[in-house]
């Protein structure tokens, strides 16, 4: 598991997760996110994520809490298990979310 941090060309942050996105991950997750205000725009890129449990769930709200709108949050690249995780958690109506499987 790895979560980093960056922007893209277009100013927005970036973070992606690799491996498995649970609870051993919270303290990377936060730290990649602390830095942002309210309104910033995030990507979260899960195209190497294998494994999200309910843990992952609730560090993605987190996430949202800190830039205070789901709006601002696109989740990219996710495809089994991960996929199909958020979907039964409707986190595929909650975030901006890009089908890409």
């Amino acid at each position: 598991m790895s979560v980093t941090a960056s922007q893209n060309a277009q100013g927005t942050h970036v973070i992606a997760i690799s491996g498995r996105f649970d609870f051993s991950c919270h303290p990377e997750f936060r730290a990649s996110f602390a830095g942002l205000g309210t309104g910033s725009d995030v990507i979260v890129d899960l195209a190497t994520t294998t494994y999200i449990d309910s843990a992952a769930l609730g560090m993605l709200l987190l996430l949202r809490d800190r830039v205070g709108d789901a709006r601002h949050i696109r989740i990219m690249n996710c495809k089994g298990q991960p996929d199909q995780v958020l979907r039964i958690a409707n986190f595929h109506r909650l975030f901006k979310y890009d089908d890409t499987h």
